[in-house]
């Protein structure tokens, strides 16, 4: 996304990375993690990588996925909710 529709220069996708990792977890994308994506996209009619996202924020523990395009106020697993500021 960042080269093709933002134009970033590989250079300035691997700075930006830096930033992200600097101030997050990042969770690997485990077995367990594929497994569960599988279970919530059919369980909630998301699209295959979003629910990738969905299973690793469930997984570490997250309570609140802010979004632009999935489902807002969905509520996965009973634990983890989607928020959409714009649709508030």
């Amino acid at each position: 996304m960042c080269v093709r529709k933002l134009g970033m220069a590989w250079s300035e996708v691997a700075q930006f990375l830096d930033v992200v990792r600097s101030l997050c977890t990042v969770v690997p994308l485990t077995v367990e993690v594929h497994h569960l994506a599988r279970q919530f996209a059919q369980r909630h009619e998301v699209a295959f990588y979003d629910a990738c996202i969905l299973a690793a924020a469930s997984l570490s523990g997250c309570q609140i996925i802010y979004t632009e395009d999935m489902h807002d106020g969905l509520i996965i697993e009973d634990s983890l909710t989607l928020c959409n500021a714009f649709a508030r």
